[in-house]
């Protein structure tokens, strides 16, 4: 069992330990991502992520639940949906979207499951 500390793991939203996100058909995007608890291998898990004004996320399917709470800021879904700052969403698996910022946000996400990346054909959008 061990000591609580040893279970522990406490993350904030400054800039230490924050990373790029790489993202496929988006070099260069300006968003950064600090893992909490993410494991690749089996898509679960939690991180914080920072986007800079004008940014977005790359196309892709969800093929279990992900969940969200936007700190500050914007985020509008590919189908003209806009998050804002205080909000917490869900989506079930299965959705397909990609997101951009127009101000710039800072978020805390949770994934229970993989994704797949799409192409922006792929999805259906109205930005």
């Amino acid at each position: 069992m061990g000591k609580l500390a040893d279970h522990r793991t406490v993350a904030n939203f400054d800039k230490d330990g924050f990373e790029i996100l790489e993202m496929p058909d988006l070099p260069g995007e300006q968003v950064w991502w600090k893992n909490v608890s993410f494991e690749e291998a089996t898509g679960q898990g939690s991180y914080l992520l920072v986007m800079a004004p004008g940014t977005r996320c790359n196309p892709h399917r969800h093929n279990g639940p992900e969940e969200f709470y936007i700190i500050e800021g914007d985020l509008e879904d590919c189908d003209g949906h806009m998050y804002r700052a205080g909000e917490f969403v869900s989506l079930s698996g299965g959705s397909e979207h990609f997101s951009v910022t127009h101000a710039g946000c800072k978020l805390v996400v949770t994934h229970r499951g993989q994704m797949d990346d799409l192409r922006v054909d792929d999805v259906e959008s109205v930005i």
